[in-house]
């Protein structure tokens, strides 16, 4: 915030604006435009820097520079002539607008970004186009590969279907600058959920009386907080990953059984988890850190946590079987389970030994990944993975307590 106008001075200023809707955007030396750039988009690409990684990956790093046009055209064909598959592509849409919804509220609602209320200064109009300002970029990826694909349905001549992709974006993005809108008019309240909130009442009572019934194991909690917390971002992750998976297994067949590749594919898979794995150690620090004082061992406790990734990773390593016996083989699958859970054991470490910022943390992700690359280029075997838990256990072991 050192760059933007001091939060007091920043309410003093936007008061005293006057501008008119998106004609606003082009005014210089605004400080609002370069606030919500800072504080939600830019805050918003890096919090989810994995999962964009992997998604350039699958979208420009399957194929030879060559053939990156003819691949990405095929694709374009394939979900103009398929309803099916246009469906899945809206879905996936849908899906991504969830994400980029449920993070943004979150990030408003937060107890240091209060002073973002100043921007009930504005008229509905005025907050509704900064609003939308905001969504358009967090939504960039969706719309400019639309945008590409509607010029490729225009040149063919589907029009029906160039039409349903400009009419899905400009409701998706509308819709989601329309909750950002309402959650600043109404922030630290529910008012603006209607009739819907009666859902969120039935849902925690619900939850009260299965919890009754039912005591939740330790290594359950932070999945659990995924599922109510970061639904979108969890489920947004096993879509992709899922689609990535199934992709790779339909599309290359190797002449042997070599676990190179499905090991390099994991490998990307638990870099898109990062942001996941983040979030996990956030919910544990904030939390859970009464759970250092329960009589416990510490052996026990990584085993907890090997059996929470294991829990986390489990439809990937359940579908890869669709990948037997043509990519692997019988003995070389519990390199793949020891692949993941070591890896993700080891990310979840270093937030232990470090409590660095979400910047750092995911450059040492990219950094971990390169080299992982090239050393499972050579088939390094199953002894090099439990090296690999062996370090995370010794760095667990070493700062479980702080």
């Amino acid at each position: 915030m050192s760059q933007i106008l001091p939060r007091n001075k920043l309410a003093t200023t936007i008061s005293k604006i006057k501008f008119g809707g998106l004609a606003g955007l082009i005014f210089k030396n605004n400080p609002i435009p370069r606030t919500l750039q800072q504080i939600l988009v830019n805050h918003f690409y890096q919090m989810n820097a994995g999962f964009f990684a992997f998604l350039f990956f699958v979208l420009f790093g399957v194929v030879k520079g060559g053939q990156l046009i003819d691949y990405h055209y095929s694709l374009i064909i394939a979900f103009l002539e398929s309803p099916i598959i246009m469906a899945g592509v809206i879905l996936a849409w849908v899906l991504y607008t969830l994400k980029c919804t449920n993070y943004i509220i979150k990030r408003i609602l937060e107890p240091r970004q209060l002073f973002l209320t100043c921007l009930n200064h504005l008229s509905n109009k005025q907050l509704f186009a900064w609003m939308l300002f905001t969504q358009v970029q967090v939504f960039a990826p969706v719309w400019v590969y639309a945008a590409i694909a509607t010029a490729v349905a225009i040149h063919l001549n589907h029009w029906a279907q160039a039409a349903t992709m400009v009419l899905a974006n400009l409701v998706l993005i509308f819709t989601a600058a329309r909750c950002y809108t309402s959650t600043i008019r109404h922030h630290g309240t529910n008012a603006f959920l209607g009739r819907w909130g009666f859902f969120g009442r039935w849902a925690a009572l619900t939850e009260i009386s299965w919890q009754k019934r039912f005591v939740k194991p330790v290594f359950s909690f932070a999945i659990l907080h995924l599922f109510r917390e970061r639904k979108q971002m969890l489920l947004l992750t096993k879509v992709f990953t899922l689609l990535f998976l199934y992709g790779f297994i339909q599309l290359y067949e190797p002449y042997k059984p070599d676990p190179r590749p499905i090991l390099l594919c994991f490998l990307l898979i638990v870099g898109s988890h990062s942001s996941l794995i983040l979030q996990i150690r956030a919910f544990e620090r904030e939390f859970l850190p009464f759970l250092r004082n329960l009589p416990m061992k510490i052996p026990i406790r990584f085993l907890h946590l090997l059996v929470m990734y294991t829990l986390l990773f489990l439809p990937e390593l359940l579908y890869v079987w669709m990948a037997y016996p043509l990519h692997f083989t019988m003995l070389e699958y519990p390199q793949i389970v020891l692949m993941v859970l070591a890896l993700a054991a080891f990310l979840h470490s270093i937030l232990l030994v470090y409590d660095m910022p979400s910047e750092d943390y995911l450059n040492s992700v990219f950094g971990m990944m390169a080299v992982l690359f090239f050393v499972l280029l050579y088939n390094p075997g199953i002894l090099f993975f439990l090296l690999v838990l062996l370090i995370a256990y010794v760095f667990f072991h070493h700062h479980i307590y702080g």
